[in-house]
């Protein structure tokens, strides 16, 4: 019996053990058996340090929680900012579990910060996400498109305007990637009029990071 017992106990504990160092000891770590994809995150503003690790904001004060797992030479301080290079992709490696300051349990994506990363062209196939249709599709608006974010491609994620009042603009929760075009250079808040006569056609579907959830959206040209 004591035999038994203690077997139950040692399968136990190298089984804990075995957790930990597979999530570097860090009590609330659990590590995808394979990196994940890129997420749209740019920047990062540090709020607490813990076990060499940072739990930080994206993008904003007010953006997602991340949870970043240092490189070699990484060293986190509270407040700090830090901002990627051209080269630096944050990846999704996992997920981190905490408690926050009101006891409120919380789920939060793990990230790598991940330097010498190969940017890929805008005139690729399928490329960051971006799927072609083989022939357009459906007309998805006949209205005109505000600039939301400029991707490194070139190309503009953008809402539908709804309507716009005393020179306000109020958008709609209809998000689309309009593709960059030669001579085209888009930029945030821009608006985008719809050609008389044409209207906004599928030709494919973006899939892309934000706020730690995967999102697809309609491709648009006007045609």
């Amino acid at each position: 019996m004591l035999g038994i017992i203690t077997g139950i106990i040692l399968t136990f504990a190298f089984s804990f053990c075995g957790n930990l160092s597979d999530n570097s000891g860090i009590i609330g770590l659990e590590m995808f058996e394979e990196p994940g994809d890129y997420m749209e995150y740019s920047q990062f503003k540090v709020s607490q340090v813990i076990e060499g690790c940072a739990l930080a904001c994206a993008n904003d004060y007010f953006g997602p929680t991340v949870f970043i797992i240092p490189n070699k030479k990484q060293q986190f301080y509270d407040g700090q900012e830090i901002v990627l290079k051209s080269d630096q992709r944050a990846q999704h490696v996992g997920t981190y579990r905490y408690s926050n300051i009101i006891e409120i349990e919380r789920t939060v994506p793990a990230i790598r910060i991940i330097d010498n990363v190969k940017r890929l062209r805008s005139d690729e196939a399928i490329t960051s996400g971006k799927t072609l249709f083989d022939k357009p599709g459906e007309c998805v608006s006949r209205k005109n498109f505000e600039v939301q974010k400029v991707l490194e491609s070139g190309d503009a994620i953008a809402l539908e305007i709804r309507e716009i009042l005393s020179g306000t603009i109020y958008t709609s929760d209809l998000e689309v990637l309009i593709l960059a075009q030669k001579g085209s250079n888009f930029y945030d808040k821009q608006v985008i009029k719809a050609p008389q006569g044409k209207c906004a056609r599928q030709i494919g579907n973006y899939k892309y990071q934000k706020y730690g959830t995967t999102k697809v959206i309609p491709i648009i040209a006007f045609k």
